[in-house]
């Protein structure tokens, strides 16, 4: 979950007019709505455990055309969208350091080597992603607590909300952005195939992640909002830089933008060992070629990493960090709202021996869903063209589905004949 997001889009926030206290709200309301997410999607993992995420629960609780069209999304805009945005904020802390580093490309570069690593062996794979996950949590622990150490004074302004803005439709993009940020909090449902007792291990992994996560999230930013008026981050992509260079000088934070980049390697590595099942599954239901469910001799389906990595490299060639925010949360808000909406009929079916996991019902779900659709509904208003570039990404989805479909029906009348 702790990506590129939570480093650079508070200065986003504050450029669409948010003060400090309404970066705090947007950041511990949009936990709270993972969180929600979180124990619906347990629920539902916990009694269908199939890799695919998504793209297996729709296919099965809705249509197969709502699940195609969420695995081609997760494919593209689940996966390798924030793969190649984490991987350009990753080159941004970079760059601070080094003059004239070459941004996109060395983004696409950093995609292509941990693919390597991943598409070869699953244990090396995961190995990797354990380490560098402790790293990064005890790197940004270590940052929170120097800061509060160092920081001066606690700001006047530092809990200064806005009530007119928070029921804005700024606000709503702003969540949006804060979604973003949050992504990945259902990843584990894409891998539930193969985890030791997914029925525990699923929600227990989906509650305790995001949880954490938020906390941290929470900490991160009051530790920005500390050193650094809200109104002086406006816009700054390299929030991380910019307060250590506040506090410690330039020599340090050039250290900081190391070690954050360092810390950006975990969700590029997660979402190349995560996304890739996507493919695999969809392969091996007959809507995308068998080629991509194939397992290597170390049993990894390395032409579906492939494929991912592919798709991010090119994606972080060719667009920046800022058109790919607001484009990747609308997206993905929708099929995520879908999931949590099959819990409803999931509970109707009340199948033997099922678990119950979400607490609340129906609450959870319902503020989850009422959340997702404010957010949808405003950011079409605020953002058209990024919308508009996910609506178009929905119909070339259901467009490949029609014509998937069409060839599947016509090998069956071929056989039947």
């Amino acid at each position: 979950m702790i990506g590129g997001g939570v480093f650079t889009t508070t200065g986003l926030m504050v450029e669409m007019g948010a003060r400090s206290g309404d970066v705090m709200v947007a950041w511990l309301l949009g936990g709270l709505i993972a969180l929600c997410g979180a124990l619906c999607y347990g629920e539902v993992g916990a009694n269908m455990p199939h890799s695919g995420g998504e793209y297996y629960y729709l296919s099965r609780l809705f249509h197969p055309a709502v699940g195609f069209m969420s695995g081609a999304v997760s494919v593209l805009v689940g996966f390798a969208a924030p793969i190649a945005a984490s991987s350009i904020a990753l080159n941004l802390y970079l760059a601070k350091v080094i003059p004239l580093w070459p941004t996109s490309i060395m983004a696409a570069a950093t995609v292509l080597i941990l693919a390597l690593l991943h598409g070869m062996d699953l244990h090396i794979g995961s190995h990797f992603q354990t380490g560098i996950t402790f790293l990064k949590v005890i790197l940004i622990m270590a940052f929170i607590v120097g800061v509060f150490l160092a920081a001066p004074a606690v700001p006047k302004d530092l809990f200064e909300t806005q009530t007119s803005f928070l029921l804005s439709s700024p606000f709503a993009v702003v969540l949006v952005f804060v979604a973003f940020a949050y992504a990945g909090w259902n990843a584990s449902s894409y891998i539930a195939t193969e985890l030791k007792t997914p029925e525990r291990t699923l929600p227990r992994s989906l509650l305790v992640g995001t949880t954490l996560v938020t906390v941290l999230y929470l900490l991160l930013n009051l530790s920005y909002l500390l050193v650094v008026p809200a109104k002086e981050l406006s816009g700054v992509k390299e929030v991380g830089y910019v307060v250590a260079a506040r506090l410690w000088g330039e020599g340090t934070a050039e250290i900081v933008s190391m070690l954050i980049a360092l810390t950006l390697l975990c969700p590029i590595s997660a979402m190349l060992m995560v996304g890739p099942r996507v493919a695999e599954a969809m392969a091996k239901d007959g809507f995308l070629p068998q080629s991509l469910s194939r397992l290597n001799s170390r049993q990894v389906p390395s032409r579906a990493v492939t494929l991912q990595a592919l798709l991010a490299a090119g994606i972080a060639l060719y667009t920046s960090l800022g058109e790919l925010l607001i484009y990747i949360a609308f997206t993905l808000n929708i099929f995520a709202a879908l999931t949590v909406l099959s819990l409803f009929r999931l509970r109707r079916e009340n199948r033997p021996g099922y678990v119950r996991v979400c607490i609340g019902y129906p609450v959870t779900p319902i503020i989850f869903l009422m959340f997702t659709i404010w957010m949808t509904v405003w950011s079409i208003q605020a953002e058209p063209k990024a919308t508009l570039a996910g609506v178009g990404t929905l119909v070339v989805g259901y467009i490949l589905y029609l014509f998937r479909a069409r060839q599947a029906r016509l090998v069956e009348e071929g056989v039947g004949s």
